[in-house]
C-alpha cells in the first residue's frame, strides 16, 4: 500500500487506496490482432461484417474481454470432418 507523506511535509502518513483497473480482463483490439495474427485491418474488416467477438468502444478505441473471446471461439468450434474435402486423382482405373 502506497504511503504519501501530508502535503506538510510532515512524516504523517496517510494509506491511499489502490484505484482497481477498469480495464483489467479486456485487451486493445492491437492486442487482439497480435495474439490473433492478423493484421490490425482484418480485425475492422471483421468487426465491421459482424464476424468478431463482441467488443466494447471506449471513446475510439476498441477492447474484447478476454472472457468473451473465449466464449466466441467455442462457438464456433468445429469438429475435425474424417471425409477428404476433394475427390482424389490419379488412382486405379
Amino acid at each position: 500500500m502506497n504511503m504519501p507523506m501530508s502535503p506538510h511535509g510532515h512524516g504523517t502518513a496517510t494509506p491511499v487506496a489502490e484505484i482497481p483497473d477498469f480495464l483489467e480482463g479486456f485487451i486493445s483490439e492491437e492486442e487482439y490482432a497480435a495474439r490473433r495474427g492478423v493484421s490490425l485491418r482484418t480485425c475492422q474488416r471483421d468487426r465491421q461484417l459482424r464476424q468478431a467477438p463482441p467488443y466494447v468502444l471506449i471513446g475510439r478505441q476498441v477492447y474484447y474481454r478476454t472472457e468473451a473471446i473465449r466464449d466466441w471461439l467455442i462457438a464456433r468450434e468445429q469438429a475435425a470432418d474424417r471425409r477428404p474435402s476433394a475427390p482424389r486423382t490419379g488412382r486405379g482405373k
